[in-house]
């Protein structure tokens, strides 16, 4: 422990933020991008059409199924919006557990023919599971969100001027102030959206991370095993006939009569037990409106007579209710356009809290290492981890972005290929910073990543017509993937041209502190990291 309280949250502020601040800015900046993954797809798979109906949609999606899943006894559909253009259907293969699954041109309802990829679904996966078998990608992500959560109470008790320094930016002090002044902004700007976004990420999996608690509810509840089928004479289960399923069309009709003509917020459609009897189908309509993911108003049908079942009238529980609001929470599948943006910026801030964080850490220990004329181990490793995450994960992202239009579209596990062209260019500017001193190490990639992301628009206008014809259709989506884009790599040639020229401080400061140390009058506080 330290000589105080604070000193002591001082040093857990300092080391839970940098154990695992290198994983906590790859969750943030690929959960920042998650929350537009819907226009990162639709750009990555061009040939995508919007503007179908859903009601349309879900005939033509049953009728595929109907041709490649006639014998599977479960269906889904996923059906297009005004974000995502994609119909998908899956459907559970006869006798095993795995699900075959194609995406649909929504108009035709044949097999796409779209380059495969996965699109802004890559940043979501990512963000919670880092592309490592489940579940430990999970568990890896559960402990760097009680990271980030200590980090940011030990934050808030330890600064004492906590808010008074978000109004306070001293630039020219050197740069030990600037980048904490930098960190302080971008903590207390957005700071009750990192407590909701740490904090519901522990929610989200506690079943997963505390699974005791649900164990023993259950002991002595669990429903009885199935018996084994009848068996006939030959000692084979006896097959039983297989039941058709009624026409979807009234079904569709009822749902375009109670939710809209235009069925726009029919969102899902599933079929269960297909064959049988007991066969359901349900129809799901996409709420905007709540933020808990517990609320979604649905239809359904008896799929073998077409008849309209009753509604069950299902409350949630104030553990379900909390645990679903928090889940909303850090989806946002509620959010609108302007909110949307709202938590994208936030998540900006938070990975420019993270990475602020990250180079202080470095920037205050710097003078020190310098007067042994060698640096530490661990500070060689900091230097080097700081480079690779703050400055070569972008270069990945855009890595990814360039492999997209460069891979011949036809080829075989092109999603698979595109994620590895992403670890590649990642692993690469890990390597990098090993064989480059450090100040170079930064400049140049932080240059890569600047001049990738630039010419990402004039790759995009070589490779196919979908630039032109978004600016001559006025796409705003397209046209703001490429705008976000340009402003990232302009981002990149401002931190490039001040990486590794840091200013000296000013002599009055450093004199101030050095003169009172040598009085022996005991210096302030050091201030959290």
């Amino acid at each position: 422990m330290k000589n105080s309280f604070r000193l002591s949250l001082t040093w857990l502020h300092t080391w839970s933020g940098l154990l695992i601040g290198w994983i906590l800015f790859a969750v943030f900046v690929t959960g920042t991008a998650t929350y537009f993954r819907h226009e990162i797809t639709r750009w990555m798979q061009p040939e995508l059409r919007g503007g179908a109906s859903p009601i349309d949609t879900a005939r033509a999606a049953v009728a595929r199924l109907e041709t490649v899943a006639a014998d599977s006894d479960s269906w889904f559909i996923n059906l297009p919006d005004a974000r995502d253009p994609s119909t998908v259907i899956f459907w559970r293969e006869p006798g095993q557990r795995r699900f075959g699954t194609e995406t649909l041109d929504p108009h035709t309802g044949e097999k796409l023919t779209a380059r495969d990829t996965r699109g802004g679904e890559f940043f979501y996966r990512f963000h919670f599971q880092f592309m490592l078998p489940h579940p430990w990608g999970r568990y890896l992500a559960g402990v760097a969100a009680m990271f980030m959560f200590v980090a940011l109470i030990s934050g808030i008790v330890a600064h004492r001027r906590f808010f008074k320094d978000f109004f306070t930016f001293r630039n020219g002090l050197g740069s030990l102030r600037t980048w904490l002044d930098f960190h302080n902004v971008s903590a207390v700007l957005a700071l009750p959206f990192y407590l909701m976004i740490s904090y519901s990420a522990l929610v989200i999996f506690m079943y997963m991370y505390m699974p005791w608690g649900d164990r023993a509810l259950s002991d002595g509840s669990r429903p009885p095993p199935r018996r084994a089928a009848p068996q006939g004479a030959g000692g084979k289960a006896e097959a039983k006939p297989w039941i058709a399923t009624a026409p979807v069309g009234p079904m569709l009709d009822e749902a375009a009569r109670r939710w809209g003509r235009d069925g726009s917020t029919l969102q899902r459609l599933s079929f269960s037990g297909r064959g049988t009897g007991k066969a359901t189908a349900t129809l799901i309509r996409a709420d905007g409106e709540h933020i808990s993911t517990t609320h979604r108003e649905q239809l359904r049908f008896n799929a073998v007579t077409g008849e309209l079942l009753p509604g069950e009238e299902t409350r949630a529980g104030p553990a379900a209710a909390i645990h679903g609001t928090l889940y909303g929470l850090h989806l946002a599948h509620f959010a609108g356009p302007v909110l949307r943006w709202l938590f994208f910026l936030m998540g900006a801030m938070g990975s420019a809290l993270v990475a602020t964080g990250l180079v202080l850490w470095t920037v205050k220990r710097r003078p020190q290492q310098k007067a042994g004329k060698r640096l530490s181990f661990g500070h060689g490793l900091v230097e080097r981890l700081n480079i690779a995450a703050i400055a070569g994960l972008p270069v990945a992202v855009a890595v990814f972005f360039w492999a997209n239009r460069l891979l011949p579209s036809g080829l075989e596990a092109r999603a698979d290929i595109e994620e590895r062209c992403f670890l590649i260019a990642w692993a690469v500017m890990l390597l990098h910073p090993l064989v480059r001193p450090v100040m170079r190490a930064w400049r140049e990639q932080l240059w890569l990543g600047a001049a990738l992301y630039l010419a990402l628009p004039f790759l995009d206008l070589c490779a196919g017509p979908w630039l032109k014809a978004a600016f001559a259709r006025g796409d705003s989506t397209y046209l703001g993937f490429h705008a976000v884009i340009v402003f990232v790599g302009l981002m990149l040639v401002v931190a490039a041209r001040k990486a590794g020229r840091p200013r000296p401080p000013k002599p009055g400061v450093a004199s101030a502190y050095a003169h009172q140390t040598a009085a022996g009058a005991p210096p302030a506080p050091p201030r959290p990291v």
